[in-house]
């Protein structure tokens, strides 16, 4: 099967893309023969988003979201590749539950790969898996605190070991950086909390101290630190101290770069999410960072609830909410205004974090590479109306956000998969 892109806009240049079945086999100004043909009329290409941070739930969770509904949501946002948060029920922290999960991903319609959750107990369990090398198993995770249901970490040494394996085989380890006992510490000042008291509750400076720990201790073993939904001024200071003493990579989520506190006073328990949302003094060292380098990569954090459990009082409603489908439309946004060069945006989206958790042949538009392909209009203005999204979780913090530029079509290895109305 032969697939034409004729008229793509690539670093500024029209040029003609020739998908030879699920690879990109030509780049230029010919016009080769073909068995499907897309006139793009100079819209622009890009590779489809690599999302890193994704709880895709289904199994026993899949009334909030599961396999189909997470790819028709990646597909409408322009992400072409996830890999699977495992604080699930149940939860991928051995080979059984691992393989469940593998059995349901099958009906997906995006490429996939699988995160699996490091306990206080299942040190075999983890080195088991990495020692047959699956090719789909892309990190460990880490929990230094509780977030919903999942198992956190405290135990220094405990945290250690899951640093060598990462050091043994060259695996990063996706930390949630927030420690457990400095929230319970906070916690304990507040009687009856509401939504406007969690980032006083979850601290930054337990992230921050968590943060210190991890590039430490990847300092002494290592191991690669890669620090998820990292949302303050302070983290980004520090990994950006220490980018040339470890290896330590820095993830931020769409939310923790473009909302911040106020938004509460509308959304409510919808914008509850750990870490929490901050300042906009935070917003503004978080952009700063993309530019210049220290943030490496975008996670959506895509954390999808049912909206009758975000309804309940803040104590009872869990932590998140759906963005897989609009973090390309949110960040194209930020292109159009000015803040974000469209270079950076693709290296923060695709080609950072292909490289950081070594995906061969994907993150970039070349010839050779799997043709996970984005075509997108700038000029496509829209509105967020969660009613509309294709995820189960049909509310969102950002209710009502307009903005400009929008993902147009779709195409995963060479297969047209969304195209917008």
């Amino acid at each position: 099967m032969k697939t034409l892109l004729k008229n793509c806009k690539i670093n500024n240049k029209i040029q003609n893309i020739l998908i030879k079945d699920n690879i990109i086999d030509y780049i230029g100004l010919n016009i080769t023969s073909c068995d499907i043909e897309y006139d793009l009329k100079n819209k622009i290409v890009m590779p489809g988003m690599v999302d890193p941070h994704v709880h895709v739930r289904d199994l026993q969770q899949a009334k909030k979201e599961d396999w189909t509904s997470v790819s028709e949501a990646a597909l409408r946002g322009g992400v072409t590749t996830i890999f699977d948060m495992p604080n699930n029920k149940p939860p991928t922290i051995n080979l059984h539950n691992l393989n469940l999960k593998r059995e349901k991903a099958k009906v997906s319609q995006i490429n996939y790969m699988f995160n699996i959750a490091a306990t206080n107990d299942n040190f075999q369990d983890i080195e088991s898996i990495l020692k047959t090398k699956a090719p789909d198993i892309s990190a460990l995770k880490l929990f230094l605190a509780g977030s919903n249901s999942n198992e956190y970490v405290s135990d220094i040494e405990k945290i250690k070991q899951i640093f060598d394996l990462s050091y043994k085989f060259d695996i990063p380890v996706i930390c949630h950086t927030e420690i457990q006992d400095c929230i319970n510490k906070h916690k304990s000042k507040f009687r009856k909390p509401t939504i406007k008291n969690h980032k006083e509750i979850r601290n930054r400076e337990c992230a921050i101290k968590g943060t210190e720990l991890l590039i430490e201790i990847a300092k002494e073993t290592g191991g690669v630190f890669y620090s998820a939904h990292t949302y303050t001024k302070e983290e980004i200071e520090l990994i950006a101290n220490n980018k040339d003493k470890c290896k330590v990579y820095c993830e931020v989520s769409p939310h923790h770069l473009l909302l911040n506190e106020d938004v509460l006073d509308v959304a409510g328990n919808f914008g509850k999410v750990n870490p929490p949302l901050a300042t906009k003094e935070d917003n503004k060292a978080l952009l700063k960072a993309i530019n210049t380098g220290t943030v490496d990569t975008i996670g959506s954090d895509h954390a999808p609830h049912l909206i009758s459990e975000k309804l309940l009082v803040y104590e009872n409603a869990p932590s998140g909410f759906p963005s897989i489908e609009i973090e390309v439309p949110l960040l194209l946004n930020e292109v159009n205004k000015g803040n974000l060069s469209f270079e950076k945006l693709i290296e923060i989206t695709s080609l950072n974090t292909s490289n950081i958790f070594k995906l061969k042949n994907r993150g970039k538009i070349r010839e050779g590479y799997f043709a996970d392909i984005v075509v997108v209009n700038m000029n496509k203005t829209w509105k967020i109306e969660a009613k509309k999204f294709k995820t189960k979780a049909k509310y969102s913090p950002y209710e009502g956000m307009t903005g400009k530029g929008d993902v147009f079509m779709t195409f995963v290895n060479g297969v047209l998969k969304y195209a917008s109305i």
